[in-house]
């Protein structure tokens, strides 16, 4: 009775830190009550709906209007990406929009080239429109946006709707510009731009090639810096240095971040800076001193709403263990904890012979992910209307999942093959924790204790998946607010979302229960340590170390080659550029998905628990935050 006290207690206070971070995140957002934040549904000419996120400073009306800002994120992002920029460029005084642009986010639609261009230029139209809004307009966009704001002037505007007055494009390297077409043009750059070698560009080339160096490449990009600033052919430019004239059009800067990387720059307080004050000197008339002071004056706040959302979502995690185990102290719940299995392998007997295995899987893990995670365009299955499978990186991170369950389902009967004929019992699937009782596995199928335990297992799954839906729903509905650090996580379906997660979790699965659940529970199960919690550390430390190491090599060999002064070792490769930065996500994200299989594992005595709800959490957390459409 006293352990079911503290566990309520437990899980009263994980919500209330759950909402007290999810209340303060709201409140950074719209900067403790001065900004108006609005959800808004755009029509795009086909039908196609563009949702957004609009932010209004308090004050700004249809008698006092502001100029207005379109922020557009990059690919396999959504409008939170933009939100630091949005927030900041709000608390200067703009109107801004930030969308998600079609195929992403909550928006309908297929990504391609043509709609993530056309979608841009509707939202810009719709915005310049608004009453609120003085004429006076922006657009800045990262990645992908970059090359939606880049190329939508070109299209041409209606005649009550003026041209953008000021441009920032963040990414890719200095490319020559038009100020005929980009008035007022701010370039945001990383020192490690993985997508090193893109030049947009309607004047010519900016000759960065993928045989060159870090330094190479910076280089060549001052020398394009010099080219754009009027400095004549050969003769480099100086980053942060404003160029040309506001009011001709012509005002040019380049800002390279240094230590950073292509996804780096929406989070960099230099980038947030640099931004408003290029707005606040291109929309609003201050000069170059009087831009900067204000900058210094209103300070930074977007930092405040990621971290406290990211709090609010690991919180939600912590909440949903401690209802776990308030569901497994009531007497229905109760039998779903069973006792796990008694045969331990010869795996686990010799300590060399784990590490062996874990380092062979991890292995294998990093060579899969290289050549199996570009099956969107590999294995033909581009998104288009007459596929089911629409989730373009999905369908990367698919090829991975699918390949590595088959590997180590053959690497799972192998091992069983070999312990049965070096004289060993034969293993059963009790043995592989995957049933209720030793019996066959025919017996137990036709035993109502097994489906009973069984359907309780899925009951208890859908009971923790909803709860932290219902968490989600209750901030996005009424607070605008995702759990989230930085980049989309955790967020509530669209209808068209919900069906393809159904469709996709089928696929998912395998891998959680053979590679999560038989591999790392059967075949590599670890020795007990001296206390429980102690075990859920190690266990968890070397589940990592089995799945993960594989993946965290890959990444290192990606990135150590740029900060060695190198470049992107993976040039030219199919995977690459997308699939590496990838994992700067997939990796903390599998951190905790091992850690919470691990723990339902000890638990429960079954892979089940674990696994199944790992594939949920994996595949809501990919069908809401990625691309409806064909991959890069």
């Amino acid at each position: 009775m006293e352990k079911e006290v503290k566990t309520r207690l437990f899980f009263f206070i994980a919500v209330v830190i759950v909402f007290f971070s999810g209340i303060m995140a709201y409140g950074f957002q719209t900067n403790f009550g001065t900004i108006d934040i609005q959800e808004v549904a755009i029509t795009h000419t086909d039908g196609t709906k563009i949702v957004g996120k609009l932010y209004r400073p308090i004050g700004v009306n249809d008698t006092n209007p502001a100029p207005g800002i379109l922020g557009i994120h990059g690919y396999n992002n959504d409008k939170d990406v933009q939100r630091g920029t949005a927030l900041e460029l709000a608390r200067a005084g703009f109107v801004v929009l930030t969308i998600d642009q079609i195929g992403h986010g909550d928006s309908e639609g297929l990504f391609t080239t043509t709609t993530q261009i056309e979608g841009a230029s509707t939202a810009y139209v719709w915005l310049a429109r608004q009453s609120f809004v003085d004429g006076g307009m922006g657009v800045y966009g990262h990645s992908m946006g970059y090359v939606s704001a880049f190329y939508f002037p070109l299209y041409g505007f209606p005649a009550d709707v003026y041209a953008p007055n000021a441009s920032i494009f963040e990414t890719f390297p200095p490319c020559l510009q038009n100020f005929f077409v980009h008035r007022n043009v701010l370039h945001l750059w990383a020192e490690y731009e993985e997508w090193y070698t893109v030049d947009l560009t309607i004047v010519g080339p900016n000759n960065i090639t993928a045989d060159m160096t870090v330094d190479e490449v910076i280089e060549q990009g001052l020398i394009v810096t010099g080219i754009n600033a009027g400095l004549g052919p050969g003769v480099p430019g100086e980053v942060d240095t404003t160029y040309g004239d506001f009011s001709v059009g012509n005002a040019y800067r380049e800002h390279l971040v240094r230590g950073t990387t292509h996804p780096g720059l929406t989070m960099d307080l230099g980038c947030q800076q640099e931004s408003v004050a290029w707005m606040l000197q291109a929309l609003k008339g201050y000069n170059e001193s009087e831009a900067w002071n204000t900058v210094a004056a209103l300070g930074q706040f977007y930092l405040g709403g990621e971290i406290f959302s990211g709090i609010a979502l690991l919180f939600s995690f912590i909440s949903m263990i401690f209802l776990y185990q308030w569901l497994m102290s009531r007497k229905y719940f109760s039998e779903v904890a069973q006792p796990m299995p008694t045969r331990v392998s010869m795996i686990t007997t010799k300590k060399w012979m784990w590490w062996t295995v874990a380092a062979v899987n991890a292995a294998i893990a990093g060579v899969v992910y290289i050549f199996f995670t570009h099956t969107d365009l590999d294995w033909g299955f581009q998104a288009s209307p007459s596929s089911p499978l629409v989730m373009g990186m999905m369908n990367n991170f698919l090829g991975f999942y699918l390949i590595s369950a088959v590997i180590a389902g053959a690497l799972v009967i192998v091992w069983a093959l070999i312990s049965h004929y070096t004289g060993r019992d034969r293993i059963k699937l009790y043995d592989l924790a995957a049933t209720y009782g030793e019996d066959s596995f025919g017996k137990n199928l036709k035993s109502k204790p097994y489906w009973r335990i069984f359907g309780k297992t899925l009951l208890i799954v859908m009971i923790l998946f909803f709860w932290l839906y219902l968490l989600v729903s209750i901030f996005q509905t009424w607070f605008m607010i995702e759990f989230r650090i930085f980049w989309s996580f955790m967020k509530m379906f669209t209808i068209e979302r919900f069906w393809i997660f159904l469709l996709y979790l089928p696929i998912f699965l395998p891998f959680f229960l053979i590679n999560g659940g038989v591999f790392l529970f059967a075949e590599i199960r670890q020795k007990e340590a001296s206390s429980p919690n102690k075990t859920q550390i190690i266990w968890t430390i070397k589940a990592c170390f089995a799945m993960l190491t594989g993946l965290l090599v890959v990444f290192l060999i990606q990135y150590l080659g740029p900060v060695f002064g190198a470049n992107y070792i993976f040039e030219g490769w199919d995977f690459n550029p997308i699939m590496p930065l990838q994992l700067m996500g997939v990796i903390p994200l599998s951190v905790l998905i091992y850690f919470l299989m691990v723990y339902f594992f000890r638990k429960t005595g079954k892979i089940y628990l674990g696994s199944i709800f790992a594939a949920v959490i994996t595949v809501w957390f990919l069908t809401t935050a990625t691309v409806v459409g064909s991959s890069l």
